[in-house]
């Protein structure tokens, strides 16, 4: 569930970094290194894996509730490393303030070892703009500067403040916040673009910088479809008015838009999977995303992204729940991380996108 004020809406509508990381792909079949095996779901080329979910709540007392998840796979000494940032408040508290951010490692991308430092951030400054929350957080890993960028979304409901937010790590631990902060005001209109919803993804330029993903739309009504934002760095962020993926035709599944996606390279395809929904459910001072679903969406060779159409059948509910997205090309097949409702809390679970794998079972 992905939350905007409704104001807002009316308005304008694991250790130190001593060795080298590798963002290189590499190839490990998940089957040799995980517990359980995979099941195909359905006739698609994903796998469900057999003991999902992967990551709930830990034993930590700040973090009973998971709110947003972050994952990046590298490379070190040759081996793959599967590293998580989430944020999460207490156990009985809502969506809004006394969060904070953690970190884990895994080296099969199922079971996670948390740090105990943890919680990385201090406790919200009171008023500060992103006060009431950290979330949709998506996190890079810069080869030419040596540190991690993260872009996130923060909002304090008080001030009707909504923007986006930059924070920068050498280790993945210690994060400081860009002093430009925010970033990008979500609320403020770029050209025909009115205002924007909330960040999508993140991943390094094709030249030089970062390239973001936010949902923006056109009119107050109007659905969160998906734009980029470009960055030279990460202090410097520029909204683009182009529509890089539209929401479907009104009631159809993803009318609403987007709530999260993931862009990622296999075999020469660049693919985006993404988390849509088709309504809207209003609270009074804010309005949440409702009947969520996973799908997927290829490049063409022309730039342009052409949806795959149907729902990929891996929710566990019929009403829809599914939320964050993290997407990591290793070796051969491509690594899902997606946020579900497991017994009527927010966890995450694991999938393959595997291609090869089905053809391999069609022959």
């Amino acid at each position: 569930m992905r939350l905007i004020p409704a104001l807002l809406l009316t308005s304008f509508a694991a250790c130190a970094t001593d060795y080298e990381l590798n963002p290189e792909p590499v190839d490990v079949d998940p089957g040799e290194v995980t517990d359980c095996g995979f099941t195909q779901v359905e006739n698609t080329d994903f796998y469900r894996y057999d003991c999902n979910p992967v990551f709930t709540t830990t034993d930590e007392e700040w973090a009973g509730n998971i709110d947003s998840t972050a994952f990046l796979a590298t490379e070190v000494l040759g081996h793959p490393m599967y590293q998580m940032w989430y944020t999460a408040v207490p156990a009985g508290l809502d969506a809004y303030g006394d969060f904070g951010l953690g970190y884990g490692v895994s080296a099969n991308g199922t079971d996670w070892e948390v740090h105990p430092s943890n919680p990385l951030l201090e406790e919200p400054i009171p008023n500060q703009w992103d006060a009431d929350a950290m979330d949709a957080m998506q996190v890079v890993w810069d080869p030419n500067d040596l540190r991690y960028v993260m872009i996130y979304q923060g909002y304090n409901i008080n001030r009707s403040t909504w923007g986006l937010g930059v924070a920068t790590s050498d280790d993945g631990l210690a994060w400081t916040r860009s002093e430009n902060n925010p970033a990008l005001d979500l609320t403020a209109p770029t050209g025909s673009v009115m205002g924007y919803c909330w960040p999508l993804g993140l991943s390094l330029g094709s030249v030089v910088g970062y390239t973001g993903y936010v949902a923006g739309y056109d009119t107050i009504d109007g659905a969160c479809e998906v734009y980029t934002i470009d960055a030279g760095s990460v202090d410097s962020w520029t909204p683009n008015q182009q529509v890089l993926l539209q929401s479907g035709a009104p009631f159809e599944w993803d009318a609403q838009g987007f709530l999260s996606t993931a862009v990622t390279e296999l075999d020469g395809q660049n693919y985006m999977f993404f988390s849509g929904f088709g309504a809207w459910e209003n609270h009074g001072t804010y309005k949440s995303t409702k009947n969520q679903f996973f799908s997927f969406a290829t490049q063409s060779a022309t730039g342009g992204w052409e949806k795959h159409g149907e729902i990929i059948p891996i929710h566990l509910d019929p009403e829809g729940y599914v939320g964050f997205i993290a997407a990591q090309t290793v070796g051969e097949r491509v690594h899902l991380w997606v946020q579900d409702v497991y017994d009527e809390n927010y966890a995450v679970g694991y999938f393959l996108y595997d291609p090869n794998r089905s053809a391999e079972t069609e022959e």
